[in-house]
């Protein structure tokens, strides 16, 4: 669903919202983008092309301030925007921007290797509750 540009565009939103570095992977070291494309892919045609408008939208509003597109922003400039944006005036920009923060979120943080790195192992729990389900005679 995404092309290049939006994927790269994806991938730097989240790198500014979740600022995974130095104790988490980096973003391109994620299947964030990928999960984030397949979303894309289940939602409703309506709902994708306003996800990708916000996108584009991301991309472009730094210009405002700071006089380039984010993704030519450094990261501690992304970060300034960003907070700028959260905490401006209209709560509906801070509504729209909590969304995309919120599915940035969703598809760093749901990835396996950062879950682990997190300490949460999702295939030790399904075999801790598959093992018990069995001990106690339940399907």
């Amino acid at each position: 669903m995404l092309s290049r540009r939006e994927a790269s565009i994806f991938a730097c939103f989240t790198d500014t919202a979740v600022a995974p570095e130095p104790a988490l992977p980096p973003v391109r070291e994620t299947d964030a983008v990928a999960f984030f494309d397949d979303w894309l892919r289940r939602l409703p045609r309506v709902n994708r092309i306003a996800m990708r408008g916000l996108l584009w939208a991301a991309e472009m509003t730094p210009i405002v301030g700071f006089g380039r597109r984010l993704r030519r922003l450094d990261r501690e400039q992304r970060h300034e925007w960003l907070r700028d944006v959260e905490r401006g005036p209209l709560a509906e920009t801070r509504m729209i921007v909590k969304l995309l923060v919120s599915a940035a979120q969703l598809a760093y943080y749901g990835d396996d290797a950062v879950m682990l790195r997190l300490g949460y192992d999702a295939e030790a729990n399904k075999r801790r509750g598959d093992e018990l389900r069995r001990a106690e005679g339940r399907p």
